[in-house]
């Protein structure tokens, strides 16, 4: 592939990842105040904290759910045919999905809004195939700096996102009414990207032989993940790191709201100064971190600091400390997801990128869709629940992979990323 044609397919897979993260990042927002607040028109009035939280968390696993069966299936499809013919199919779901929330807040109905995110998360298993694609147009010193400019670009959708769910959902455009509108920008931004893939997308894999394909290969991937000689540990600190921080960065604006009564685009503009700290730190500090220290030694240390510095926030509940906090959570989280995705691609072989990937965001997957389920009656108990479960499952993961990976962080076995 020329290297036009090469950077035009890796800015439209980045564009794909930026529009499914944008999509994560506007529901969070949009559903704590949804449900959370006294203006509330889905649940009745005297629903207990505890119950609008399960339902919360009903609503953000849903997605991730439906992502841990899909991801692993676009993933091996898109080897056997092509990213290009799975990319597109996928997206015009996602745009379904779209059009049934905004029907859903349109009737008031937590059903359809449930089957919304059923939909988008079919949409979003073509992290797998991003990631893949990324793979394909990477040499193997050139795959930490890609992966670090694939978890920018969802940084960037996900600055955004909460963005505009924050903002656009106090305003009200024709007969939509404000919840309405993020989900109608996001279908509109979606169907743009659908026409972009399928017009100047040109396919980065050459197909292979079809292998058999069910929809249990979510269930056979953590089984494979946990199999693996050499994996094991980084792919269950890998759940651990996803758990926690899902149920940190998803349930915090409910501590946000019971704490300092932020309203939807207070906590919109929290989430995309985030973000934007996510995405700064992927797309700089990721490159020369990656030069100086092995790739374990920085998830090892990234996951550390991850849990300080959510934990800390129990010693200072002042919102003026969280212009300091969140910037640091977030640049330990932008030295980690990069950092494992290169481990696990560069595991694979290259025929393999899309079916290892998967298994990669089969373990992402399940992690965001056990967590909130957990996560929602729990703060029913207290509000800090996010805090205190969020920052001890960061530990734990730094736990895991110390054990399990200790002669690469501390022995004599230093691997650089492009090493591996």
């Amino acid at each position: 592939m020329i290297k036009t044609n090469k950077n035009i397919a890796l800015a439209l897979v980045l564009l794909v990842g930026f529009i499914d993260w944008m999509g994560i990042g506007l529901v969070y927002p949009m559903f704590s105040s949804m449900l959370f607040q006294s203006d509330c028109r889905l649940l009745p009035a005297d629903t207990s904290d505890a119950g609008r939280g399960a339902c919360l968390g009903i609503l953000l696993a849903m997605m991730p759910i439906t992502q841990f069966f899909s991801s692993p299936i676009l993933g091996m499809l898109s080897d056997q045919k092509g990213r290009k013919k799975v990319l597109i199919p996928s997206l015009l779901v996602g745009v379904l999905g779209y059009l049934i929330a905004v029907l859903a807040v349109t009737k008031d109905n937590l059903f359809l809004l449930i089957l919304s995110r059923i939909a988008i998360g079919i949409s979003a298993g073509t992290a797998a195939v991003v990631g893949a694609s990324v793979a394909d147009l990477s040499t193997q010193e050139e795959k930490t700096k890609n992966f670090g400019l694939f978890n920018m670009a969802c940084g960037l959708g996900f600055t955004v996102g909460p963005f505009l769910g924050g903002v656009l959902s106090h305003t009200n455009i024709g007969s939509f009414p404000g919840y309405a509108v993020p989900f109608v920008v996001a279908g509109i931004v979606t169907l743009a990207n659908l026409l972009l893939i399928a017009l100047y997308f040109k396919e980065t894999y050459q197909v292979k032989e079809a292998v058999a394909i069910n929809w249990m290969h979510g269930v056979h991937n953590i089984q494979k993940a946990f199999k693996t000689e050499g994996l094991r540990g980084l792919f269950l600190s890998i759940f651990l790191a996803c758990a926690g921080w899902s149920f940190y960065w998803e349930f915090i604006p409910v501590t946000w709201i019971n704490e300092y009564a932020f309203d939807a685009a207070t906590i919109g503009n929290f989430y995309a100064y985030g973000a934007a700290m996510y995405a700064f730190g992927c797309g700089v500090l990721i490159r020369p971190i990656a030069n100086w220290f092995s790739s374990h030694s920085i998830l090892f240390y990234s996951l550390l600091s991850a849990g300080a510095m959510i934990g800390i926030f129990l010693l200072h509940m002042d919102a003026n400390w969280l212009w300091i906090y969140i910037p640091l959570q977030q640049f330990a989280i932008a030295l980690f997801w990069p950092t494992a995705a290169a481990l696990v691609s560069n595991s694979a072989g290259k025929d393999a990128q899309g079916e290892m990937l998967g298994v990669l965001h089969s373990i992402d997957a399940l992690a965001f869709a056990v967590s909130p389920l957990i996560a929602g009656p729990l703060l029913g108990i207290s509000s800090k629940m996010p805090v205190i479960i969020g920052g001890a499952a960061m530990w734990m993961a730094a736990i895991a992979l110390g054990i399990s990976c200790r002669h690469y962080i501390f022995g004599t076995e230093k691997h650089k990323p492009s090493e591996l």
